[in-house]
């Protein structure tokens, strides 16, 4: 029987900036949490990287007409 490497609460684990529908993925540089910004960039600030989120939950909502369309590309 196989038996698990890493246990399934780390796994589970997620460190990602979430406002609304705005997401700000997490990275870990050289052993530090940041999170990655758009344009490539990464911050290691908390507060920026909820600002990023809180804007792209803005940007979204202003688009989107219904929650059907998240799911769809284009």
């Amino acid at each position: 029987m196989a038996t698990a490497i890493i246990p399934k609460s780390e796994m589970r684990r997620n460190d990602n900036v979430i406002v609304g529908y705005g997401e700000v993925p997490s990275v870990n540089i050289n052993g530090v949490q940041g999170w990655g910004i758009p344009g490539g960039l990464v911050t290691f600030s908390e507060e920026t990287a909820i600002k990023w989120a809180t804007d792209l939950d803005r940007a979204i909502r202003a688009t989107i007409k219904g929650t059907n369309q998240l799911l769809t590309a284009g």
